[in-house]
């Protein structure tokens, strides 16, 4: 049996006067690699950081059988001038390991060296086995790219012995290579780890999933498909048990309001045959009671099964609510025919080898535009959209264009989701945007909370309505790695409806099954 790494009991974290994100969740971390899964907004971050020891619970423990590294879905994004070196912590070392070999040594530098005459030789070893430049030690690590700031962290993380990794969304940056490697790198390393993911590609090499959910955790112990089978499975019960409360409670209360019916009709009939005067007044009482005692039956008797169902009606949608989340209706664009965009020998800025693109895009043509970290495929869409120039070539574009980046900088953190919405799209009342807003479960004051204070996914969906749900709509969509924030329930719904826009998509994605999703069957290779 595998040893626990990590203890937590009674673990509650609550933010008035809201309801608890979890309470009192008990859980044994193993020493193997475990996946935890959830939809946006459950908590799995801050069980996350509860876990690692960054963050207090407000009630509960928890235990370290075993030292324990922690890496935020953020780490990536901090940049500093700091060289590698100094951020592996080595800088000291390398610097009195020259000297010392340059025949310059002081006095402290065999203390500082400790004996590691290797110890460069290690490192280039160790860059090398994390997909790093060889030569990157010295370089600040601001000159990195995302996806190689995002190997560092875990190769910092991989030098502390015998750790339990807590890792929270770590392929955010990587691309499709860098993500197999992760993949492999998480199955052949010792010690245990905690990923925190909704990358489905990612998901499929883990044999045991912990799914986070209404406040409440759940092992899934057969891996990534069958995980599927099984949500499938509840939500196909869900949608039956739905249907068949609604239906009871309507026939329910029509035959509620049926024998309510017949029962004031014989009340009337008995009260008009008791104002004849004809019958003693001992009968006419008990008569009265049996009436009113068989009204209040009939109330009884349809009220509890009334009860029961709403019960049923309201754990089915608390069930199916994530599947509408991002269900929202499209504004569909002017068709242009023709080409929309030519590429006319594009060659891109401050790429270290850049290729000449001859590319024509036709209205309506869903484009996958791929490639390694680094290879310019952000670059390319601020070119397309028009924010910077090519080093050479020309792109003709015809029709409006609308980007959503990975850093959501059409947003403005400082506004509302409502603010933001109606800056980027003028011209709708506020009812209209508030019913838009809604259909992404923003409704009434979340849509006036300040973007920075709402969760990636959250801030996602605001970027989304705002792209895709205006008065107006593009003619080309520019879209770069939409699927990093979203949950799997989430990731499905936006692919759904993306399948339905009628535009031009240029899609951004290291997900080869978001991109089957969205019926990209066009690629262009960076």
């Amino acid at each position: 049996m595998a040893k626990a790494c990590i203890s937590a009991t009674g673990l509650s974290v609550a933010f008035e006067p809201n309801p608890p994100v979890f309470h009192s969740l008990d859980l044994h971390l193993p020493d193997e690699t475990v996946a935890l899964i959830g939809p946006n907004g459950a908590g799995k971050t801050l069980l996350g950081e509860c876990l690692a020891g960054v963050r207090h619970p407000h009630a509960g423990q928890v235990q370290h059988h075993v030292p324990v590294a922690y890496l935020s879905q953020h780490a990536a994004e901090h940049l500093t001038r700091d060289t590698v070196a100094a951020f592996l912590g080595v800088e000291a070392a390398l610097a009195a390991l020259q000297r010392l070999l340059c025949g310059t040594g002081r006095v402290d530098d065999l203390s500082l060296l400790d004996e590691r005459w290797t110890l460069k030789e290690d490192l280039i070893g160790e860059l090398v086995r994390f997909e790093l430049p060889a030569n990157c030690l010295m370089v600040p690590i601001s000159s990195l790219s995302g996806g190689q700031r995002t190997r560092l962290h875990l190769l910092r993380l991989s030098r502390i012995r015998d750790a339990f990794l807590i890792l929270d969304e770590p392929s955010n940056h990587l691309d499709q290579a860098g993500r197999r490697w992760l993949s492999e790198w998480l199955s052949t390393r010792p010690g245990g780890a905690l990923v925190i993911t909704h990358d489905q590609t990612l998901l499929q090499s883990f044999g045991r999933l912990l799914e986070l959910r209404n406040g409440a955790i759940q092992w899934h112990g057969l891996g990534f498909a069958a995980y599927l089978q099984t949500r499938e499975q509840l939500l196909e019960k869900a949608r039956h048990d739905q249907q068949h409360a609604r239906q009871t409670i309507k026939n329910e209360l029509q035959q509620q309001q049926t024998e309510k019916e017949r029962h004031e009709q014989r009340v009337k009939k008995g009260r008009a045959k008791a104002s004849k005067k004809d019958m003693p007044k001992i009968l006419l009482d008990a008569r009265k009671q049996r009436s009113e005692a068989t009204g209040g039956r009939i109330a009884q008797k349809h009220q509890s099964v009334l009860q029961e169902e709403q019960l049923r009606k309201a754990g089915a949608e608390s069930v199916l609510g994530r599947e509408t989340v991002l269900g929202f209706p499209l504004t569909e664009p002017t068709p242009i025919s023709g080409h929309l965009l030519h590429l006319d020998k594009v060659i891109l800025p401050w790429l270290s080898s850049p290729l000449s693109l001859d590319v024509q895009i036709r209205s309506g043509e869903r484009w996958w535009l791929r490639g390694n970290n680094g290879s310019g495929k952000s670059t390319l869409l601020r070119a397309i959209n028009g924010d910077l120039a090519p080093h050479s070539g020309q792109i003709h574009r015809r029709g409006s264009a609308l980007k959503l980046d990975q850093h959501l900088s059409l947003l403005d953190d400082t506004e509302n989701a409502l603010e933001n919405f109606r800056r980027l799209n003028p011209g709708w009342t506020e009812g209209q945007y508030r019913d838009r807003l809604a259909l992404v479960r923003l409704p009434g004051n979340q849509a006036l909370h300040p973007v920075a204070q709402l969760s990636g996914g959250e801030r996602l969906k605001v970027a989304l309505a705002c792209t895709l749900m205006g008065p107006k709509a593009a003619q080309l969509i520019l879209l770069d790695e939409p699927d990093n924030h979203l949950d799997l329930e989430s990731q499905t719904l936006l692919a759904q409806v993306l399948r339905c826009y009628q535009g031009t998509l240029l899609v951004v994605t290291h997900s080869e099954v978001f991109a089957e999703q969205l019926g990209l069957d066009k690629i262009l290779n960076l």
